[in-house]
């Protein structure tokens, strides 16, 4: 069964990475909490389930991947889009390991 804790355990790498990001688990189920640059402003999205943090977490590590590979400076390169989608897959095939 998947769990909030192995949602985390699969992004733990880039959680820690990504310092604008943090999780919190709360009585109401999960938090992603995103700063801005200077850590000044956040803004929240409860996550009711394993789910719905997975979706969240993996769009937001595809967003860093791409801001990652152009340096933020340049559009995105078929290159680029499919070291992404690599990088990605590898949390998409731990999901369904999970589910098994």
């Amino acid at each position: 069964m998947l769990t909030f804790e192995k949602v985390l355990e699969i992004f733990a790498d880039y959680l820690t990475a990504d310092e604008t990001i943090e999780v919190y688990i709360s009585r109401h189920g999960c938090v992603r909490v995103e700063f801005d640059q200077d850590f000044h402003y956040c803004t929240g999205e409860v996550c009711h389930t394993p789910k719905e943090l997975f979706a969240l977490l993996a769009d937001d590590y595809r967003t860093y991947l791409e801001i990652e590979l152009t340096k933020g400076r340049r559009e995105l390169t078929e290159d680029d889009e499919r070291e992404a989608d690599a990088l990605c897959k590898r949390h998409l095939e731990r999901w369904k390991e999970e589910l098994e």
